[in-house]
């Protein structure tokens, strides 16, 4: 993999410069090895006999980008491709002498190392013979276990609120396990999830021991161990839950794998758009309730792809290829959320009301604090007095006279922060209970946001 540094942009043009050439200078950089997201294809190429064809010339075609990758065979017949972009392939084997294979329809999941081995019957290498492809579904290279979900059932597949982690369940030793940390409505303190999601335990491991990698990287949200960034489902081109592996590139997890492939531009430019709405118009309503909450949620994107034509760095067939994808959240529902603000008696310095809050009880002048020895301070203040039911009268901030009371004299106050208070908190709009002391609801809308 290569990388790219700048130094640090001194202004918004030299940013700006340096985010251009980045993408210029990427984009003219050959493919690089996706790795942990990647597949392999391995082989040993035979004659009829049995006995070994060494260089041979083997093809590997994308379908999909109309893309070659080329190898031969060993001295012992044996070929290999690693790194290969998951998705459908055509093989063709041919040598001076055989007739050529073409093994069509070869479909490569992400992660997995096929072991296809090929015959070549003697003949003409302008012969050719052309086979169609089986599932290869054992896993006869590696150690690992585990089951891929591709394209067709992550965009086929129902899901509420398109999160892909209800995929998850349909493969074997997968268990949802919902605890109270992470409910099943709001993410608990782990994230905030849109529609269903899972957090699965695989093969009996706890539902925190998983490691999600998307495309190669790793996409570990470090607290919760659950994804990071949730991928796009029509970004997606497929995903393997692995529950086991013994290579060592699948480290520091003691559940499974989730391995996700973000899709990649074709020959063809597709795209889709899309939108998805529930609210309180269009969901059925239940007559037994005399008001209905109010609901909406909109859940809209766009993705595509195609090839992308660089006329200064190559000519032909297109050899570059672009896709993106965006998707928007928004969630707006009813809100009731009682709180406390401050009474006009209380902004007149009355605060007779707040003794019995947990930080309440008397209130003391800061006035009139004083040496005293038999304080554990060391100092003591006086309680601010009342006459009559009103502030006593005070010299310079002190009071001399009166009973005990939680009443400020207005002069102690100062009127500017009233004037700002006044401004900030809104009017008390409900009257408070034994059961529940607040005087104001606020009924603004609960918005949920995000891209």
């Amino acid at each position: 993999m290569t990388f790219l540094c700048f130094g640090k942009p001194q202004n918004r043009w030299s940013r700006g410069v340096g985010l251009v050439l980045l993408f210029v200078v990427g984009m003219l950089l050959p493919a690089t090895a996706r790795g942990q997201a990647s597949a392999a294809i391995k082989g040993t190429v035979y004659d009829t006999s049995g006995g070994i064809v060494p260089n041979a010339s083997v093809v590997l075609h994308n379908t999909a980008t109309n893309l070659d990758r080329t190898t031969s065979s060993n001295e012992a017949g044996a070929y290999v491709i690693p790194d290969i972009q998951p998705g459908d392939y055509d093989l063709k084997i041919s040598k001076e002498g055989f007739k050529s294979v073409v093994q069509e329809g070869i479909s490569l999941e992400v992660n997995q190392t096929a072991t296809l081995d090929i015959t070549l019957s003697a003949g003409s290498i302008t012969d050719s013979v052309t086979v169609a492809a089986e599932a290869l579904t054992v896993e006869a290279s590696t150690a690992e276990l585990g089951v891929a979900v591709v394209k067709q059932q992550v965009n086929d597949l129902p899901l509420n609120g398109r999160n892909f982690t209800q995929l998850l369940n349909l493969t074997p030793g997968v268990s949802t396990i919902n605890v109270a940390q992470n409910s099943t409505t709001g993410g608990g303190i782990w994230s905030n999830p849109v529609g269903t999601f899972s957090y699965p335990s695989i093969n009996g491991q706890t539902n925190r021991s998983n490691l999600y990698l998307l495309d190669g990287l790793n996409n570990q949200g470090s607290f919760g161990s659950t994804y990071a960034v949730a991928p796009i489902v029509d970004a997606i081109q497929e995903f393997k839950v692995q529950s086991h592996n013994d290579d060592t590139s699948y480290g520091g997890a003691l559940g499974g794998i989730v391995n996700v492939v973000s899709k990649s531009g074709t020959t063809q430019y597709h795209a889709t758009l899309w939108e998805f709405v529930r609210n309180t118009r269009f969901d059925a309503r239940n007559p037994f309730l005399a008001a209905v909450t109010p609901f909406q949620q909109n859940q809209f994107g766009v993705a595509g792809g195609g090839p992308l034509y660089i006329p200064w760095h190559h000519s032909g067939a297109p050899k570059t290829f672009f896709f993106v994808a965006y998707e928007g959240f928004r969630l707006h529902t009813a809100a009731s959320n009682l709180y406390n603000v401050p009474t006009t008696a209380e902004l007149g310095g009355d605060l007779t009301t707040v003794g019995g809050l947990p930080f309440g009880g008397q209130i003391y002048n800061p006035y009139s604090v004083v040496p005293n020895a038999g304080s554990p301070t060391g100092f003591s203040n006086s309680p601010f007095l009342c006459v009559g039911g009103n502030p006593s009268p005070d010299v310079n901030g002190i009071q001399s006279s009166g009973i005990p009371c939680n009443k400020i004299p207005t002069d102690l106050l100062d009127p500017n922060m009233i004037g700002y208070a006044t401004k900030l908190f809104p009017a008390p709009n409900r009257t408070p209970s034994l059961g529940s002391p607040f005087n104001a609801v606020d009924t603004t809308k609960s918005i949920v946001r995000q891209d």
